[in-house]
């Protein structure tokens, strides 16, 4: 099984998804999924990214096959930024482009304001930079306790997916989350509503895209409505916002083809030799027309 221990507590499992030609030195993308998820969430990027990108996924601590952890657990963020560093530098990734979805982008972004020179760029999304209202939406640990995960997943399923994905897809993502050990998750939902990463955003240096779904019925929509994502995307420098119309809150698992394609073209643009590469199959196509 690939782990790595990247702390003290803490084995991490990891996957790499490498579809590039062997003889090339391609850049690397890490993927880092959301809270009560793991490395599976990115099954339907893999096609869109392997192939040109060396992808590396991994579960976060607490999560999926990485090592769990204890209720009373903290989580700080430096702590999960570490992890993150730990394991790209054994693996010797020295830069790379982070892709994270929900609460991992909140998780990425306060790495991006601490660790600029690991990153080539960021992309988050469906991502809340404050958490507060998470209580007010029946975020809480005792539900866990009472019920477990799966119970709490499903719940709050409709939320998270909307009406994008059939009932199929639903309980795959709520089976999918029911793995996560009851102490990660309601030690997590602990400490939810005092995540704010606000004051940190701009901090960050690396070229950034914040890509959200908006519902027009909806102009408010969960944590991640489109005028309250404005107000703290407009305070990171080199950053870039894409809206794509859909009414849940899980833009990667509801939107994953154009979502990805959205990303990796982004990628792209700030990774030079990507860049020359797609202009030259682009002026190759138009020579045969």
């Amino acid at each position: 099984m690939p782990v790595i221990r990247t702390a003290s507590d803490l084995l991490t499992w990891y996957r790499i998804d490498d579809f590039t030609d062997p003889w090339a030195d391609a850049p690397w993308i890490v993927l880092m999924h959301g809270v009560a998820e793991t490395s599976d969430a990115w099954f339907a990027w893999i096609p869109h990214l392997a192939r040109r990108y060396r992808v590396l996924r991994f579960d976060i601590r607490g999560f999926g096959q990485s090592s769990p952890m204890p209720r009373d657990y903290d989580w700080p963020f430096e702590r999960i930024g570490d992890d993150l560093l730990s394991l790209t530098s054994q693996l010797q990734i020295e830069r790379f482009h982070l892709v994270s979805a929900k609460v991992g982008g909140t998780m990425a972004l306060h790495f991006a304001s601490r660790r600029p020179k690991a990153l080539r760029s960021l992309s988050v999304l469906g991502t809340p930079v404050v958490t507060a209202s998470a209580t007010e939406a029946g975020y809480s640990p005792d539900e866990i306790d009472r019920h477990g995960v799966g119970h709490w997943a499903r719940r709050t399923m409709g939320n998270r997916l909307g009406t994008a994905l059939p009932p199929e897809a639903h309980e795959w993502w709520a089976k999918m989350m029911e793995t996560t050990p009851a102490s990660t998750q309601a030690g997590f939902l602990r400490v939810l509503p005092q995540i704010d990463v606000r004051p940190l955003l701009p901090q960050i240096a690396c070229p950034t895209l914040v890509v959200i779904t908006g519902d027009p019925n909806n102009p408010a929509q969960n944590l991640t409505g489109v005028a309250s994502t404005i107000a703290w995307q407009s305070t990171i420098a080199k950053s870039e916002l894409l809206v794509i119309p859909n009414d849940s809150f899980h833009v990667a698992a509801t939107a994953p083809d154009r979502a990805a394609e959205a990303v990796l073209n982004f990628i792209d643009r700030h990774e030079p030799a990507m860049s020359t590469s797609k202009t030259i199959a682009s002026a190759e196509r138009t020579s045969h027309v």
